[in-house]
């Protein structure tokens, strides 16, 4: 079970200045105490709530895109990362920008492996990086990593041309 950690409100830098406070949701847990499933649920319900404030809108799409993102970075914890881990999600009221982070205590940074129709697995990575605007991977000090996915709104439609 995701124990949280933070909640809506001001954090970080961005208290003193004019750009409005990110929205945040943070949890951590002992590897195996939860699931893919059991995060994405936990993901959609902020993003429901973010909805239900009105400060940001968060398209169908997006909120899809997150939860695919963050039941891909679990699995990946779950499957190979021992110990604590945890799950944060930010939503910029400015721009609409979704960031996930997720951390563990492996070392060994995820890999995305080449497309392949006929393996069975493994394609976790490829799927971030296919929707998301970027993906990073940051050594943490003590040991572990970081692995920070940004996904944007998707672009308005343009209005017909007939």
């Amino acid at each position: 079970m995701a124990v949280p950690l933070g909640h809506l409100g001001p954090q970080g830098p961005d208290r003193h200045s004019r750009t409005p406070a990110a929205l945040r949701w943070d949890a951590r847990w002992h590897s195996g105490a939860i699931s893919a499933a059991d995060a994405r649920a936990a993901v959609g319900r902020f993003l429901d709530r973010i909805r239900a404030t009105g400060r940001v809108a968060v398209p169908d799409r997006l909120a899809q895109d997150a939860q695919l993102v963050v039941s891909e970075l679990i699995t990946n914890v779950v499957q190979h990362a021992p110990g604590l881990c945890g799950l944060g999600v930010e939503v910029r009221p400015d721009n609409g920008q979704v960031e996930i982070s997720v951390w563990d205590t492996s070392p060994v940074p995820p890999t995305r492996r080449p497309p392949d129709g006929r393996r069975v697995g493994g394609h976790g990575m490829e799927i971030v990086g296919a929707v998301c605007q970027a993906v990073t991977v940051t050594a943490l000090p003590a040991s572990g990593k970081r692995v920070t996915a940004r996904l944007a709104p998707p672009a308005p439609c343009p209005p017909d041309a007939g």
